[in-house]
């Protein structure tokens, strides 16, 4: 059951990233430091995948836990945001 809440719980945290980045209702932070690598030539999944194991090793450094879950999300979000965000974009208009 835990398996699949935390399979669940990924997923949704990627949809609800890819909803309000795609509608352009302004990333947080860590979207936009990823919007900013895309834009820069960064693939999508790469910019999200380094920026949360990038944070995944600081917070290790600084005395924080790491468990499975926390490695699955570090890993996941990634390819997930990557595969949600083009999908749930609103097109421009112009």
């Amino acid at each position: 059951m835990r398996v699949l809440f935390l399979a669940m719980s990924v997923v949704g945290v990627a949809v609800a990233t890819a909803l309000y980045v795609g509608v352009g209702c302004g990333p947080g932070p860590r979207d936009r430091l990823m919007t900013g690598l895309t834009r820069r030539g960064v693939p999508l999944i790469a910019a999200r995948a380094g920026i949360e194991v990038t944070v995944l090793i600081v917070g290790w450094l600084l005395g924080g836990n790491v468990g499975l879950a926390t490695v699955v999300f570090a890993a996941g979000i990634g390819p997930l945001v990557g595969c949600a965000l083009p999908r749930l974009t609103l097109p421009t208009e112009g």
